[in-house]
């Protein structure tokens, strides 16, 4: 291994955000990201751990970087990726999103599409009368739903709910769905952005295009029974286990700064900041060894790295990846 290799090796990455525009988000990001200032363009999601994104201490560096030349760094034995799994974001909401549905990964790769996409949301904060849609409504058949997207009323037939800070909703693939505006949600999910549009009220682009739909790939892999349900609360100050499938687990970890809180280690770990201020870690042998996260941030801690501590009042999702 050269010494330019051996340069790479961290026991933490910190990611630095990379936004994406969306029709659908806001102008405004200071509340979590005071250095943007105000956008010139709607920006609706914060990507934290995709391939692309470059880390703060080796800004020439992105993850996908990391996992060509250090693999048996950053995974666990048995983990063989020749991407970075998983893609922690954060969304912006100041309209509703598309009704859509992704694909999993059988239909991904028949189409020639890559992989599926499973994801969660965690809700960060909503307004009062925040709602997500999943599923449909008691009654209503997918023939009903087709036509209804035909004509521009897909949502109408969605089953919607009121969500609130704390909660954790499960959206496997074929789940159809769509987010209202006023909330803001840190999604899990497998390192894809297949998305199927079903319905998108007939909104234009910025050259003034209607959006493409996607209604015959999008109906052939929808499964109407799934969703339409929180799957768990947490209460703000306790910590435990939020969702768990084949392709991540999620837990939430609250430490409330009276003393120092262990992570666990031996395992690829992100660590996403849904607090309202920066969280503090640092190494259990090392306690000069110190990183900060800020809100709306995310730390990568390889397999390989030493166990570190939470120290200081902090919230934060631990994204990892189940044993295959």
């Amino acid at each position: 291994m050269s010494s330019a290799s051996l340069s790479l090796l961290r026991p933490a990455y910190t990611v630095i955000p990379w936004f994406s525009p969306r029709i659908w988000g806001s102008l405004d990001l200071c509340q979590y990201y005071p250095q943007r200032g105000k956008e010139q363009e709607p920006i609706g999601e914060a990507w934290l751990t995709a391939g692309h994104c470059r880390l703060f201490d080796l800004q020439e560096i992105d993850l996908a970087t990391l996992v060509r030349h250090h693999p048996e760094h950053l995974f666990h034995r048995g983990h063989h990726f020749d991407h970075f799994p998983i893609l922690v974001k954060f969304l912006f909401p100041r309209d509703r999103l598309s009704v859509q549905v992704h694909p999993d990964d059988a239909y991904a790769a028949k189409h020639g599409l890559g992989r599926g996409k499973t994801e969660m949301w965690y809700v960060v904060s909503a307004d009062p009368g925040a709602q997500l849609g999943i599923g449909l409504t008691p009654g209503a058949t997918m023939k009903d739903f087709a036509q209804a997207c035909r004509e521009g009323r897909g949502a109408d037939l969605l089953h919607w709910f009121e969500v609130h800070a704390g909660e954790a909703i499960f959206i496997p693939a074929g789940t159809i769905h769509a987010i209202g505006p006023d909330v803001v949600l840190c999604e899990v999910q497998q390192q894809s952005d297949n998305t199927f549009r079903l319905d998108d009220y007939g909104r234009r682009d910025a050259q003034g295009r209607l959006r493409e739909l996607h209604l015959d790939h999008g109906l052939a892999v929808a499964r109407p029974e799934l969703g339409g349900r929180v799957d768990r609360f947490l209460p703000p100050d306790e910590s435990g286990l939020l969702v768990e499938c084949s392709y991540f687990r999620v837990e939430r970890l609250v430490n409330d700064g009276r003393e120092e809180r262990l992570l666990p280690s031996g395992e690829l770990s992100i660590l996403a900041n849904i607090g309202p201020a920066a969280a503090r870690l640092c190494c259990a042998d090392d306690l000069q060894q110190a990183i900060q996260v800020l809100p709306a941030h995310a730390v990568v801690i390889p397999a390989a790295a030493r166990p570190w501590l939470m120290r200081g009042p902090s919230s934060l999702l631990r994204v990892t990846i189940p044993g295959r």
